[in-house]
């Protein structure tokens, strides 16, 4: 999987410094109580829906919902992205991914596994940079279908609303700039009908 850029995750969250714990709490976001939800806040039946994405490949799907839940075992978590992809004669159907997850060695970092026709995937996430009160959180990545020849990597913005979280550009920007890649770069998720997905 391409090794540069290689930004770093960010390394404290809410003036404390971050932690595998902390880390997979963020993953998981919006979808349970926990020490990551701000005070008030209500959960959703997703973790982050992607507000924006670098890759065509993989950031651009409309409705793309984020699903995190813990595993069984310590350092372990569940990713299952729930998205709309369209057909050849242009329809729209609901698709579903489950890729295993498990903690890298820095906190902040992570490993993904999946497999999807026949082709196992690994990547390498990072957490560049979450808001304290859970506006967003940007994700950056890399990755490899070994068999397939493929690399690729790329970034998706994550909301609580799928929105872009305006007042937050300036510092988005920057943490964008740490992974190499420019605010053009990144294209919006179009979350305009996403009733119905099933989550």
């Amino acid at each position: 999987m391409p090794t540069v850029p290689d930004p770093a995750p960010m390394t404290s969250w809410r003036g404390q410094p971050m932690t595998h714990e902390v880390a997979e709490s963020l993953f998981i976001g919006w979808k349970e109580m926990g020490s990551q939800m701000p005070k008030g806040g209500a959960t959703k039946p997703y973790s982050w829906l992607v507000a924006a994405g670098k890759n065509p490949a993989y950031d651009y799907f409309p409705c793309q919902h984020q699903l995190y839940s813990y595993g069984k075992g310590k350092g372990q978590m569940w990713y299952e992205p729930v998205f709309k992809a369209i057909t050849l004669d242009g329809h729209e159907v609901w698709r579903r991914r489950r890729y295993r997850v498990r903690r890298g060695t820095t906190p902040g970092t992570f490993y993904y596994s999946v497999l999807d026709n026949g082709v196992t995937s690994n990547e390498y996430w990072r957490i560049l940079d979450c808001a304290e009160d859970l506006t967003y959180c940007l994700f950056y990545y890399a990755g490899a279908a070994a068999t397939a020849g493929l690399s690729y990597s790329g970034a998706v913005l994550g909301t609580a609303d799928g929105s872009w979280p305006e007042a937050y550009t300036d510092r988005i920007h920057g943490a964008l700039h740490t992974a190499g890649i420019e605010p053009w770069e990144l294209s919006s998720v179009d979350n305009s009908q996403c009733v119905g997905a099933p989550l």
